[in-house]
């Protein structure tokens, strides 16, 4: 293994390649969509029941709050599952999960759909999905052999936004047939099964790697804890300090580490240059077209429409020996297309930037995870991966708030063109940086 190999993470390809798109792999990428299903159909039926029974604008309040668990302790997420295994912990969030949404279910029957309980289950969700993703993306990376870790990546969020995508149908469609109450139990039925999936997936890369993390982890669950000791204040205080260490020490392997550090640059630039203009910029693109609601749905479907071709077009050909000039060009191509937003008043011509920016971000979404897992460390990889999950979440109310903001302040095409300037901040950065720029995944 070359010195650069051991320094960017890259460990030596994993045996069993070709098993890939083998039946457990298949399964677990089947339970993960439907399980994004699940959810989905849950989100909309909570958004629909809190526009009924409050105003859409403390709807909107309520479920920005909701997720603000998430944001808060995702690195502690990323933090247990280096120390408990990313394969526990995905296991243990998703039956948590499936117990908070039975328990809503109970609840609602009995009292009806209620604004307290359903925050309370909106925020229990979050928390749980604060430590299940950093945990899912350790985990696909020991699961996947190397030489097919981009393929598996398509693979897994084609299925999570297959599922967001019939979410929304299949939502309607259960609140006509049992309210609120059957959302909940069908979500929480989701739930298990994902977590039956993720308990059976074990080495499924035929890996010696995962074989060897499986093994660790086994072995942690083992460990006899003492009993018959009651733990003083002072002894819990001295347990929270390792705690916080371990995400001190997650920040320090990405500060530490000039290619990582670069990268995870790169991640947030593109997320805050396309967050803005893809969730509130398609209703303020509409409104400046003379379009209002249809314009931003039509829009928005495009963009979809543009994420999903990238998607099947990376599982068809993955970005490997250049992985770093597909990044360099779906930056370039962002920018381009937010700044021919900026130039435009129609918005059928506005259809194919969005189109194209869709297409840009699923190919680099999947690059960039793919990176940011073959260059962190197997020890610290949970940790890494909430970092990247932190910028990506956070970009979104970022990212409404400073298009918001600009609109206001100098108008839709200067908003856009400020976007297109971050995107190509990051396309500058993957340029200089030599480490990025000859970036591959082979």
């Amino acid at each position: 293994m070359t010195r650069a190999a051991t320094e960017h993470g890259k460990a030596p390809a994993a045996e069993g390649g070709g098993r890939l798109f083998g039946a457990r792999y298949l399964s677990f990428v089947s339970a993960m969509g439907l399980s994004s299903l699940g959810d989905a159909a849950w989100y909309v039926t909570l958004a629909w029941t809190l526009t009924r029974t409050t105003s859409p604008g403390t709807a909107g309040a309520v479920l920005a709050l909701a997720a603000l668990p998430r944001l808060i302790t995702l690195l502690g997420g990323g933090a247990v599952a280096d120390s408990a295994g990313p394969r526990r912990v995905m296991v243990l969030t998703d039956l948590a999960r499936a117990a908070v949404m039975m328990v809503a279910a109970v609840v609602v029957a009995v009292t009806g759909p209620d604004l307290v309980v359903l925050v309370a289950a909106a925020g229990m969700l979050a928390l749980c999905s604060a430590f299940f993703v950093p945990a899912s993306g350790a985990f696909r990376a020991r699961l996947l052999p190397q030489e097919h870790l981009v393929r598996g990546n398509a693979l897994y969020l084609s299925g999570l936004r297959g599922g967001q995508a019939l979410g929304g149908p299949v939502g309607g469609g259960l609140m006509l047939l049992g309210g609120v109450p059957l959302v909940a139990l069908v979500n929480a039925a989701t739930f298990g099964l994902a977590a039956f999936a993720v308990r059976k997936a074990r080495g499924l890369g035929g890996s010696r790697e995962e074989a060897e993390a499986a093994r660790r982890d086994a072995e942690k669950s083992e460990e006899p804890e003492e009993s018959g000791t009651s733990r003083t204040a002072g002894e819990r205080a001295g347990s929270a300090r390792p705690f916080l260490q371990q995400i001190a020490e997650g920040l320090r392997t990405v500060a530490s580490r000039p290619h990582l550090r670069s990268l995870l640059l790169v991640v947030g630039l593109i997320e805050l240059g396309a967050s803005g203009p893809v969730n509130v910029g398609v209703v303020l693109v509409a409104e400046a077209a003379g379009s209002a609601v249809d314009g931003a749905g039509l829009l928005l479907t495009f963009f979809t429409i543009g994420a999903a071709a990238g998607f099947l077009l990376t599982l068809v050909w993955p970005a490997r020996r250049h992985a770093g000039r597909v990044v360099l060009l779906g930056s370039l191509t962002q920018a381009g297309c937010l700044a021919g937003l900026a130039a435009t008043s129609s918005l059928y011509w506005a259809l194919l930037p969005y189109c194209l920016m869709g297409l840009v971000s699923g190919v680099g979404g999947i690059v960039l995870v793919s990176l940011v897992q073959r260059w962190s460390p197997e020890a610290t990889r949970g940790r890494v991966m909430s970092v990247q999950a932190l910028l990506i979440f956070g970009a979104t109310p970022l990212g409404n708030l400073l298009i918001g903001a600009l609109v206001q302040g100098f108008g839709i095409p200067v908003a856009l063109l400020t976007h297109a300037a971050l995107a190509a901040c990051a396309a500058l950065t993957v340029l200089t940086v030599r480490t990025l720029r000859e970036a591959r995944l082979d």
